[in-house]
């Protein structure tokens, strides 16, 4: 059977571009060496997903966000979920926004048992890959409410649509390329313009967004709610108070060194003690090395730089591919510095 066959090597997959309501792109169009990089309606590539795209009328296909497998000859392979029904439990994305995001949050797994009717909330972290300015604006993130926020002074705010007001109720943090933010279910956040990403995630695609419009753009009430009524979705806002001394030392990922050789270094980014949804990894490769890793169980792997292979299968920076439990170790030989995202479900 087909499925055998590609769990027993690398598994790779064609590009997968998804519609948003909101534009960008050109960042992640230059990230991938496509040759005439644009910002549009698809800024999100979502990596070795099984999770079906929200869109409402938007929908491009009913399998609109499910990955499709790249054949070792470069051709059209199944639908991922085809080959691994069950799914990951984790959903990853390139996300390069244009625009400020509208202000939103996401259920945690207790609200979304409760409302959505589903296992899965949408606890998520952000790696920023890299930034750009557009019209003068330093890239930034809208991160959690101030600490003398008032829970009905932002819901008058939302009825009213006053935009200026529920922005300035929270912290405004400028961001590098390199640092990791962990975003729990339920924190109140926006993804600034100018701000390209690795996204990794619970995989659903639930969402509150109190804005009615994006960047010109007008949200439907399901855009905006979901399938809830407007106010419970505002129930999934965490209304908790915090300085922006507390969000970072809070949320600011820390590396921590697993293992290091001459050829290379293992560095833990999120663990299991900061969220039972997802661990990652960063794997960094040195040039001219040959280093071997012990898979310890089916995972993604994502590159975000540099150039080299995995067995006898050439890698690149954009490349994502995934692991199944049958491989128990990966050689890799790099050419110029690798570095790969290793992406798990939590054991």
């Amino acid at each position: 059977m087909i499925e055998t066959v590609l769990l027993n090597r690398p598994i790779f997959f064609q590009p997968n571009r998804v519609w948003r309501l909101y534009t960008g792109g050109e960042l992640l169009d230059r990230f991938v060496g496509n040759p005439a990089p644009k910002d549009d309606h698809f800024p999100e590539d979502w990596l070795a997903s099984t999770t079906v795209a929200v869109n409402a009328e938007h929908q491009q296909s009913p399998t609109e966000g499910v990955s499709r497998v790249r054949m070792p000859d470069g051709s059209d392979g199944p639908l991922f979920n085809e080959i691994l029904p069950e799914g990951t439990n984790v959903l990853c994305k390139f996300l390069d926004s244009a625009v400020r995001l509208p202000i939103q949050c996401h259920p945690d797994k207790e609200f979304a048992r409760k409302y959505y009717h589903s296992e899965h909330g949408k606890t998520e972290s952000w790696i920023i890959l890299a930034t750009r300015r557009i019209n003068d604006q330093e890239p930034y993130l809208l991160m959690g409410f101030k600490p003398d926020v008032d829970k009905q002074k932002f819901i008058t705010a939302v009825k009213e649509q006053d935009i200026g007001t529920m922005e300035s109720m929270l912290h405004k943090l400028p961001v590098q390329p390199g640092e990791t933010y962990f975003i729990p279910g339920r924190f109140p956040h926006a993804i600034g313009s100018g701000v390209m990403l690795l996204e990794v995630q619970e995989p659903t695609d639930w969402v509150v967004q109190p804005e009615r419009f994006c960047a010109g753009f007008e949200l439907s009430d399901a855009d905006m709610w979901g399938p809830l009524d407007p106010e419970i979705a505002m129930e999934c806002f965490d209304y908790r108070g915090e300085t922006k001394e507390e969000i970072l030392e809070r949320l600011l990922m820390r590396p921590k060194i697993l293992q290091q050789t001459d050829a290379a270094i293992l560095e833990s980014i999120i663990g299991p003690e900061t969220t039972d949804c997802f661990v990652i990894e960063r794997l960094t490769i040195k040039p001219n090395s040959k280093f071997t890793y012990e898979s310890r169980g089916q995972h993604l792997g994502i590159v975000t730089s540099g150039q080299g292979s995995i067995e006898s299968d050439v890698i690149k920076q954009g490349d994502r591919f995934f692991i199944s439990n049958q491989l128990k170790t990966l050689t890799y030989n790099v050419e110029h510095q690798l570095v790969i995202y290793i992406i798990k479900a939590p054991q």
